[in-house]
């Protein structure tokens, strides 16, 4: 039980460093939506889902985004930290990145597509 509460706190601790950097790297220093200058994560939902996210808003688009990522990493990091050879924690973490970035990015989609419904 002790390592269990161990690790949660480690995934808590990561989820909100991670998510405080995207803030303040990246949403306090953004304009207006700009399609050629948008993040590739947003690019990534208008191109594949066909998501409007103006009409949706950019920034509550960004926030989400901000939330999955930071989710994402932490989750990885929790995932492959029982393994101690690097290479093969590198090899588990590329493998594993593809599928959780895109089953993450196809429930926001989801999600947006039910609440512009």
């Amino acid at each position: 039980m002790e390592s269990f509460a161990k690790t949660l706190l480690e995934f808590i601790i990561i989820f909100l460093l991670i998510y405080f950097l995207y803030y303040i790297f990246y949403y306090r220093k953004m304009d207006k939506f700009n399609r050629k200058k948008a993040p590739t994560n947003i690019k990534y939902l208008i191109y594949r889902y066909n998501l409007d996210v103006v009409k949706i808003g950019y920034k509550k688009v960004f926030k989400t985004l901000m939330i999955s990522d930071s989710f994402i990493v932490s989750l990885m990091f929790v995932i492959t930290k029982f393994i101690d050879n690097i290479y093969i924690r590198l090899i588990t973490a590329f493998v594993l990145i593809f599928p959780l970035f895109a089953g993450v990015y196809h429930l926001i989609y989801l999600y947006y597509k039910k609440e512009s419904c």
